[in-house]
């Protein structure tokens, strides 16, 4: 009996490894050129380098928000009016330029490189997590830069419309004008 108990569980345990192998026929993850693991590690280390920086009073000079398993850095340049901050439902429109900063590419602003003002929807799956998380703990008129790591912004594949690198750290300068 027990040794018909363990071919039974032998075999259900073959079935299962077996069904789950069988989408992965095909699909492999392509290894990343010389090019693009230099142009992560250029990356990494900008967002390490912004994350240890002390001001003269022994503070840090980037505070850190943490979001899921991964950190954000924001510091507020002036401070806010008003009290209360957006929810998740809201609709905040605001000023912002934002670079990728390891090639000083722009990647929101006008062509003379000034800040645009647009709305963002934070329950937007289009809007970034780290733009989200951010902006939902914001105060009316305050404006901030932020530095987000690729795993809060558009991850470890490449957007096309700005052309947006794989796993690229980008960098914001943001006023929040309204929220509603």
């Amino acid at each position: 009996m027990k040794s018909m108990y363990v071919a039974l569980c032998w075999a259900v345990m073959m079935i299962i490894g077996l069904v789950a192998c069988s989408d992965d026929v095909g699909k492999t993850i392509p290894a990343y050129t010389e090019a693009e693991k230099l142009w992560i590690a250029q990356n990494q280390a900008y967002f390490q380098e912004k994350k240890a920086i002390v001001e003269d009073d022994g503070q840090l000079l980037y505070q850190q928000l943490v979001v899921e398993d991964d950190t954000l850095l924001y510091r507020i340049l002036e401070i806010g009016e008003v009290d209360s901050v957006p929810t998740i439902k809201s609709d905040v429109k605001v000023s912002m330029l934002g670079i990728l900063p390891v090639s000083k590419d722009q990647i929101v602003g006008d062509s003379k490189g000034n800040p645009v003002e647009t709305t963002l929807d934070l329950d937007s799956p289009d809007l970034i997590k780290g733009l989200s998380a951010l902006l939902l703990q914001t105060h009316k008129g305050e404006r901030l830069e932020a530095i987000i790591p690729y795993q809060l912004g558009y991850g470890d594949q490449s957007y096309p419309y700005p052309y947006i690198p794989l796993c690229s750290t980008l960098q914001f300068t943001i006023t929040v004008k309204e929220f509603k």
